[in-house]
């Protein structure tokens, strides 16, 4: 089977949705598990809604398969969706228990290959911040802490990304229909990762790396 998902211009690494051991997303809150895009009872993107035991088994594969066999299937895979950009956690998340695991395929994983994702895990965040988006419920909670914030707005659907450096914040709208610059208001685009890769914009914005 196929370990990689399309999803918005990428390939999407999707593990289970919910609280362990049911699922990987061991720092979700409530209000996550219960709008999560990647349900598959909630109309959100088609791309997403894999079966639980396809993200079971796609986990499996992922956190037990020889690392330089893995990141060979993802090179390989990647080519096939015509993408160079790894997708961490489409659905699910990294568990603490899993830690290193994942970090261990993210150091492996080069140039041509772009890594991005969103992650509640702060571990996994505090060594990847050059990758990951802190997925935060309020912005009253980036207080004090530098990097890349996400915080979800479940009623339309989107996420607001809100980037602080100690001398630089900026902020952006993420998900519907086009993505927005928050704070100047003056560019728009169609939500697509590729498009963002493209242009230096959203998550791949040069100011964090």
């Amino acid at each position: 089977m196929k370990v990689l998902r399309p999803f918005s211009g990428t390939g999407a690494i999707c593990f289970p949705i919910g609280k362990p051991p049911v699922g990987t997303c061991q720092y979700a809150s409530t209000k996550c598990l219960k709008s999560c895009c990647a349900r598959s009872d909630i109309d959100y993107d088609e791309e997403l809604h894999l079966p639980h035991e396809e993200k079971q088994e796609i986990y499996n594969i992922v956190i037990t398969t020889q690392l330089d066999l893995l990141v060979d299937i993802f090179m390989r895979e990647l080519d096939g969706l015509q993408t160079n950009i790894l997708y961490w956690f489409g659905s699910g998340d990294c568990q603490d228990k899993d830690l290193d695991r994942v970090h261990e395929i993210i150091e492996l994983i080069d140039y041509p290959i772009e890594q991005m994702g969103f992650t509640r895990n702060e571990k996994l965040w505090e060594l990847h911040k050059d990758i990951f988006a802190l997925t935060l419920e309020s912005e009253v909670e980036i207080a004090g802490r530098y990097g890349l914030f996400a915080i979800p707005d479940y009623k339309s659907k989107t996420t607001n990304l809100r980037l602080r450096q100690k001398s630089y914040t900026s902020g952006w709208g993420c998900g519907g229909v086009y993505v927005t610059d928050a704070v100047n208001k003056k560019f728009k685009h169609y939500a697509n990762c590729r498009t963002c890769y493209r242009i230096k914009y959203g998550c791949f914005d040069l100011s964090r790396r």
